[in-house]
């Protein structure tokens, strides 16, 4: 009976002991997870300026703070210490002058551990733990993720290519200074290609990006509206810088003047030689497609224009007009058809029978019209003169009788 007896006890004994180890640890864990650290785990700041890593302890006991502590994590895997903050003795930092505790003090709550940094350099980026030792609980930690960022200074030209028809730089655009370094893409309309670069910037850690649009120069690709956009993370929107390309061009050549209207007979006309290019023509020249200008013509002002004295015997002549710059030559044709004046001119005609009875009938109306104008002046003079006359008559007494005595005026 008593060896029974006593391994009944072991097991009740063991089996205490294995309860009071669950109860132990289970304490020990809700007592761990009372207390925690609070970080915003994201901070940016721009070089130069400055910059704060919020941490603190958040608890619901009454738990002593033994140490305030940040470590960096550097590429390499090793974990610096940047400062650390001693309850009694107070903080020691790495870099005092740029680095403090922001509300740490001796003797006073630690539970606000965050850490300003100022006068922020590149080397400044990277992920920092926040470690806050307590007692009786021990030390938690978290890590807060600081990125520096330097604002590019952004701008974008028209170049100056070279007068040759070969592929080369027509603009440029700069993201100076910029961490992390711009991003630059082109807008445009035109068939051209892009090459980059990328140089130390004038600030430390800084980058500057240089790109360049390529092609060969062009007609259709000079006077072309082109965008150069840059990305940066410091930007609310990305930044555009527009331009305006401005290309050296060959000749492009059109000659004026003929309209198919000459005809025989026809002298002194002119044919215009149009040449569009950049830079202007140096030099024009003038012939035929088959040899050397006709003796009816001569050249005007810079050789653009070309006079004609006379077409009579330029029928099927083709006129070829070639303009020249630095870029090269360009060339325009026109083929000159004379006709006969009668195909071109409108045919002479007399006046018809109708025109001719018109004329007559105004002539006639015109007449009338003036004769009895005449005729009514005539008869209000012969009114007139008869009532004068009557008012000259005087009666005198003659045997009885009245006679009128008329008073003649005396001419003198």
């Amino acid at each position: 009976m008593a060896p029974l007896a006593g391994a009944s006890r072991s097991r009740v004994w063991s089996a205490g002991l294995l309860r009071l180890l669950l109860l132990s640890c289970f304490t020990l864990q809700k007592a761990g997870g009372e207390i925690a650290v609070q970080v915003l785990s994201n901070s940016t700041g721009f070089l130069g300026g400055s910059t704060v890593l919020h941490c603190s302890l958040a608890s619901k006991d009454n738990v002593t703070i033994t140490q305030l502590t940040w470590m960096k994590r550097d590429p390499d895997g090793s974990h610096p210490s940047v400062a650390v903050f001693h309850p009694k003795k107070g903080p020691s930092i790495s870099d005092p002058e740029r680095v403090k505790f922001l509300v740490a003090k001796v003797y006073e709550d630690l539970r606000n551990a965050s850490l300003a940094i100022s006068n922020l350099r590149v080397e400044d980026e990277g992920i920092y733990e926040c470690q806050i030792a307590t007692f009786p609980t021990g030390s938690k930690s978290a890590n807060v993720w600081l990125k520096v960022f330097a604002r590019p200074k952004n701008t974008a030209e028209a170049l100056e290519p070279s007068p040759t028809l070969m592929p080369q730089d027509v603009a440029k655009c700069i993201s100076a200074d910029g961490h992390p370094p711009g991003r630059i893409t082109w807008s445009s309309n035109v068939n051209g290609s892009y090459r980059e670069m990328k140089e130390t910037g004038s600030q430390p850690g800084t980058t500057t990006v240089i790109s360049y649009l390529s092609m060969v120069p062009s007609s259709q690709a000079d006077g072309t509206n082109i965008t150069c956009t840059v990305e940066h993370e410091s930007f609310q929107e990305p930044d555009q810088q527009p331009l305006i390309l401005s290309l050296p061009y060959p000749p492009e050549v059109s000659i004026s003047g003929y309209e198919g209207n000459w005809y025989i007979g026809l002298t002194n006309v002119n044919l215009t030689c149009e040449a569009r290019s950049k830079p202007p023509p140096t030099n024009y020249s003038w012939s035929t497609a088959t040899g050397p200008l006709p003796n009816s013509t001569h050249f005007q002002e810079n050789g653009s224009h070309l006079l004609i004295s006379t077409v009579d015997d330029l029928n099927n002549t083709i006129f070829v007009c070639k303009a020249i710059n630095a870029l090269g030559s360009g060339q325009g044709q026109v083929t000159i058809l004379v006709k006969e004046a009668s195909e071109i001119l409108p045919p002479k005609t007399s006046l018809g029978t109708g025109y001719i009875i018109a004329i007559v009938f105004c002539v006639l109306i015109i007449g009338v019209v003036a004769g009895i104008v005449f005729w009514k002046y005539r008869r209000g003079c012969g009114r007139q003169s008869r009532t004068l006359d009557r008012e000259n008559v005087r009666y005198s007494a003659a045997n009885g009788v009245s006679v009128p005595n008329v008073e003649t005026n005396n001419l003198r």
